[in-house]
């Protein structure tokens, strides 16, 4: 097809049904142009993006370690992010230069996960959301490059601007915690569901850590896991591999306490004293098969006898209940497997999320 058919088929370059002279960006031959702000008043701007970065095992394990052989990437992605935004112009056809006045870059490191904001704020007569989305691809560009020698899996995702301020169109936040109406914003917001904190409880089923013949160092570590990913650990407990006991203490927890995520380690194993999912099931309201699938195919890659724990999930009223291996390396594997979806799950179950397809 030749350029001229090209343009007369697609009407995006003036052809059929347009009228180019309507848009913004285009005069009146079809031309790209850069709209005229001459005559806009100069204000106060500002904006904030944020991206993740997925990361694999081998990469978040060298991260937590200081053990990258590039040097710190987090540091390095941070400065790539504001040279970025910098030169948003020359990246982004049609748009502006404008006049920065800031632009800061944060990279925050959770549970097998980098996330990146950037914000950039201006007085001038155009918007800065460019400059901040700009800021926070191209730094997790440059964490990539800084560690794809680890693994090449990492994934960069949801590149989005989270909340502007100043010009025309006013205020705007992604989870309208801002009234259009509202001048500016203060401090950096995210989405909703990772805003709200997780009420959880962590409970180690253990005959000997019960009766203190030996340190508990998986519900510790479980609780560690659980405010990684944005939750506050207000229950802490320890009982026998005593199925009444255990049933009793969940139900506590979860109706009295009405917690939202009850993480339970200890007990799933195939021994007599292993009760724990007896427990469980004496008390649930439903089933949610999913988690146990999960645990049990993750842990598989790891031990070859990962399929013989018998560890799963219930809900009783809005509280998800999960119960997980007694060691500290299987509880931790194991909380690793569901812990991406956790959040969403928990969302959902307490209306926090109400569309699964988000």
């Amino acid at each position: 097809m030749s350029a001229r058919m090209a343009r007369d088929e697609c009407p995006a370059l003036g052809g059929k049904g347009y009228n180019m002279g309507d848009y913004s960006h285009f005069d009146d031959s079809g031309r790209p142009m850069m709209v005229d702000v001459g005559g806009k008043e100069r204000t106060s701007r500002r904006a904030v993006a944020e991206c993740f970065v997925e990361l694999p095992e081998a990469v978040y394990k060298a991260l937590r370690e200081g053990d990258v052989a590039k040097g710190d990437p987090v540091r390095v992605a941070e400065l790539g992010g504001i040279m970025g935004a910098k030169r948003t112009p020359e990246l982004i056809p049609l748009c502006h230069p404008i006049n920065l006045e800031a632009v800061r870059v944060r990279c925050e490191l959770t549970h097998r996960q980098l996330r990146i904001e950037c914000e950039a704020s201006a007085r001038d007569a155009t918007g800065v959301e460019m400059e901040a989305l700009v800021g926070v691809t191209v730094a997790a560009l440059v964490f990539y490059d800084m560690c794809k020698a680890l693994d090449k899996g990492m994934i960069i995702r949801e590149a989005r601007l989270v909340k502007k301020s100043g010009g025309r169109s006013g205020s705007w936040n992604r989870d309208q915690e801002i009234k259009p109406e509202e001048p500016g914003f203060a401090g950096v917001s995210a989405p909703a569901e990772t805003l709200r904190l997780i009420r959880a409880g962590v409970l180690t089923v253990s005959d000997k850590a019960s009766s203190g013949e030996r340190i508990d160092t998986s519900g510790p570590s479980l609780a560690d896991m659980a405010r990684e990913i944005g939750s506050v650990v207000e229950k802490l407990g320890t009982v026998p591999d005593d199925r009444t006991s255990i049933s009793d203490k969940l139900k506590d927890w979860a109706d009295n306490d009405d917690l939202d995520l009850i993480l339970v380690t200890g007990g799933t194993g195939l021994s007599m004293r292993d009760v724990t999912p007896e427990a469980l099931m004496d008390i649930h309201d439903k089933i949610a098969p999913g988690f146990g699938e999960i645990m049990r195919a993750h842990s598989m890659r790891h031990t070859r006898h990962g399929f013989l724990s018998r560890g799963l999930a219930i809900i009783r009223g809005s509280t998800l209940i999960i119960a997980l291996p007694g060691s500290e390396r299987g509880a931790r594997q194991c909380f690793e497997a569901i812990s991406p979806a956790l959040r969403h799950g928990i969302g959902t179950l307490r209306g926090w999320d109400s569309e699964c397809g988000h």
